[in-house]
């Protein structure tokens, strides 16, 4: 779940206008400011999101039927209906709902499943493909989670998929035979210039053609990986890959031989690979690329009469390519592009769930998570940095800091800190059962994975929320020997240092929190606001 958190930093960095990016590293977790003077604590959950960057002004999104009121200007202003639509996806990365902390949040396949009823009220006729990249980089959860993105895409209608380096490292064959060998109905896994495509148990395939209707256009659909990727998989010598524009020059022979009038590339490659792609093969009309950034542009490119798309990560985005036959022999289609933010208008209102078949995905999935002990397997017994100055150090919990720190200590008492575990536990919907999984726990409770740190619930009761020692490291050496100058320094490395400036300062104990306060799962987090606002409290408490 920490894919993307390098990039978030900078770019959280940039927007606050610190001119620096804020260290992040392992020692960030020794301490931040104190407990008492951050905001609520957040998890990352199923799905967290990069600092956003500016987008060019987009409609508002139309609701699908039974759910989310919807207001503005619809999607698809002044499109007739297509011949057919594409519906774009890719790069998941292993998201499969946004975490419910805050709200805006945007993405899940929950949310994809509701915005294609739209397209289905509308009498669209559509056809559905994925990029790949599908799974999570990595996490114990990783193959469990591909599972059932696959199995949701199948429930939704997807066509095809095309391979990713996510899927390539979590090891193809099991990731296939999870996902793909039990599942006649799954989505088929496009690779094209797979050369031993004999050790995928004959499970990825070329190309596909696909009519959303009868009498609709018939799509072909062909996955390539690019040549910079390639590369990359072809170290470890399982994977091998023939040259690019042989291989495609042959699908496209094959594809318009079986009469597909539609040609779409799903390309594992840079936007840079794609228009040189489209510059040598003009017959394919809608490439569907890597993207760059994290949030994608909500314009397509073009090359000759090939459009080119990308659609950002984490499946918070989905783009629509409409197709219209014009009769014309040297430019058969006009496209039509929209990228489609999927926010909480495409949210199936309570009591709904019945009407969306990915909630009982994700509670199914849920309950796998809790009955496989996933969050065993999170517990790595790692050092915490303080530990590896002091192996001894243990966490006690923030009832043994209340004999001296009284008023510190009331202060978390009555702050959204000291029941963020209950909100897993009691408040967490569609799915229920988030204290089981580690990627959500890990940012409401103490000591996380660390030697002596939380296990569980039952292991850990006195870790349970984010207590004193998440921000300031285990505190049994202080609680022995409260005068030894060595512990209290270690404890509290987040004070302003002799020289250095606001910004600096701010900065480092802005990383700390923004690893689970990030823009996603805390969406109004606002970290100067909330560090004075919190100071002056402390302050007036003190006064």
């Amino acid at each position: 779940m920490e894919k993307d958190d390098q990039d978030r930093i900078k770019q959280a960095s940039a927007a606050r206008g610190t001119g620096s990016t804020p260290p992040y590293a392992t020692s960030l977790k020794l301490a931040a400011l104190a407990v008492t003077l951050v905001s609520v604590a957040t998890a990352t959950g199923f799905l967290a999101a990069p600092f956003l960057r500016p987008q060019e002004a987009r409609p508002a999104a139309e609701a699908a039927p039974g759910t989310q009121a919807d207001e503005g200007t619809p999607l698809f202003r002044g499109w007739p209906k297509p011949d057919v639509a594409l519906v774009l996806t890719g790069e998941q990365h292993g998201y499969l709902q946004p975490c419910g902390c805050t709200e805006p949040q945007k993405g899940g396949l929950a949310r994809r499943y509701n915005f294609l009823q739209t397209l289905n009220k509308r009498g669209w006729p559509v056809v559905a493909a994925d990029l790949g990249d599908i799974a999570q980089e990595a996490s114990p959860q990783a193959l469990l989670k591909f599972k059932y993105s696959m199995k949701a895409l199948e429930h939704i209608g997807y066509t095809a998929v095309s391979i990713g380096k996510n899927e390539v490292d979590l090891d193809l064959l099991t990731a296939l035979a999870e996902a793909v060998l039990n599942e006649a109905k799954a989505p088929r896994p496009l690779v094209a210039n797979l050369l031993n495509k004999d050790a995928a148990a004959d499970l990825v395939k070329s190309w596909v053609i696909t009519a959303a209707t009868n009498d609709g256009p018939k799509v072909g659909i062909v996955g390539i990986t690019g040549p910079e990727l390639a590369k990359k998989l072809q170290k470890n010598g399982q994977w091998q890959f023939d040259d690019e524009n042989k291989v495609l020059a042959g699908a496209i022979q094959g594809m318009q031989a079986k009469n597909a009038d539609l040609l779409l590339l799903l390309y594992q490659g840079t936007i840079d690979e794609a228009k040189a792609i489209a510059a040598k093969n003009p017959q394919i009309n809608v490439i569907l690329c890597l993207s760059r950034e994290s949030e994608p542009s909500s314009r397509a490119d073009q090359v000759g009469q090939t459009t080119i798309v990308s659609v950002g990560h984490k499946g918070r985005y989905l783009g629509v390519v409409g197709a219209y036959r014009t009769g014309k022999a040297d430019q058969p289609f006009e496209l039509r592009y929209e990228l489609v933010e999927l926010d909480p208008r495409y949210e199936t209102p309570e009591g709904k769930d019945n009407t969306n078949p990915i909630h009982g995905l994700m509670q199914e999935y849920a309950e796998k998570v809790r009955d496989g002990n996933y969050l065993a397997k999170y517990m790595l017994n790692s050092l915490h940095p303080l530990q590896v100055t002091f192996p001894n150090a243990e966490y006690l919990g923030s009832e043994a800091c209340k004999v001296c720190h009284k008023d510190a200590y009331n202060i978390w008492k009555n702050h959204p800190h000291s029941h963020a575990y209950e909100t897993l536990k009691v408040r967490a919907k569609r799915p229920t059962l988030r204290q089981f999984d580690g990627e959500c726990v890990k940012c409401h409770v103490t000591g996380f994975a660390y030697k002596t740190g939380f296990r569980s619930e039952e292991q850990s009761p006195k870790l349970l929320n984010v207590g004193c020692e998440e921000c300031h490291g285990p505190g049994s050496l202080h609680v022995r020997d409260k005068n030894n100058v060595q512990f209290r320094e270690a404890l509290n490395p987040w004070k302003s240092k002799e020289g250095e400036t606001t910004k600096k300062h701010e900065d480092r104990m802005f990383s700390l929190c923004f690893r689970c306060h990030d823009t996603d799962n805390s969406v109004h987090f606002d970290f100067p606001e909330y560090w004075y606002k919190k100071k002056t409290e402390h302050k007036n408490k003190d006064e």
